[in-house]
């Protein structure tokens, strides 16, 4: 039994493609937890997601850890966390066994970053323990990472104070997406593709700087409607 977290930001259209994939890959029990800092507000009505509107944008980091108290409050028996960001989706069936074969090791498994920001929570796996303990922000008074608005980043302080504690951590390997975005990846497990990441960021418009890539910001439906993601 999975509670998955995702934190939303103007980004029904990867939303809707990361419930579309859970629905039809998904194997185990699980239940999704939305934290939406979406300014305009859209009901979903779905089978086993759950949808928390925040008045105001709380960011990522606080988003994870709303999600977190969340999933204890309404799902206490469910004994595994998961971390996906809302750019994400499922990439084919069964792909829960692999996690749940890591937790046999581990009691985490990650997305893994740069030197300066070395864990990332697009995919992340965990025992619930791990998700309770550990505050998922990073600070201004952090001093290994750029200056960002507290509560926005993600999990910088989480993995050191994890390294401290020696908690068994793993890292998820990537590949080459198969959608030819400019930074996206698959995470793997045995060299199996398990879950995509990112659509250029999850509001492209507001990211025309970063990647200015005229087709997709022009018309991001024409995106979607390319796009053959569903596998065998």
């Amino acid at each position: 039994m999975i509670a998955i977290i995702t934190v939303a930001w103007n980004s029904y259209d990867f939303l809707d493609l990361m419930i579309e994939s859970l629905e039809m890959y998904s194997t185990f029990p699980y239940e999704l937890i939305v934290i939406d800092n979406s300014t305009e507000k859209r009901e979903i009505h779905k089978p086993h997601v759950h949808q928390f509107h925040m008045e105001i944008n709380i960011g990522h980091g606080r988003g994870l850890n709303n999600g977190v108290a969340k999933a204890q409050e309404l799902f206490p028996e469910f004994p595994f966390l998961m971390f996906l960001d809302v750019d994400c989706h499922i990439l084919r069936h069964h792909w829960e066994a692999p996690f749940l074969s890591k937790m046999k090791k581990y009691e985490i498994v990650a997305g893994k970053g740069v030197p300066v920001k070395p864990i990332r929570p697009a995919c992340m796996f965990m025992k619930k323990g791990i998700g309770r303990k550990y505050d998922w922000r990073d600070t201004r008074n952090y001093g290994g990472h750029r200056v960002s608005p507290e509560g926005y980043d993600v999990a910088i302080l989480a993995y050191h104070r994890m390294m401290a504690d020696r908690v068994p951590l793993d890292f998820l390997p990537t590949k080459k997406n198969r959608y030819r975005t400019a930074n996206g990846e698959e995470f793997c497990i045995n060299g199996v593709p398990l879950v995509y990441h990112h659509w250029h960021g999850s509001h492209l418009v507001e990211r025309q700087v970063d990647f200015p890539n005229v087709d997709l910001l022009e018309d991001k439906s024409k995106l979607f409607a390319s796009i053959p993601w569903r596998l065998p």
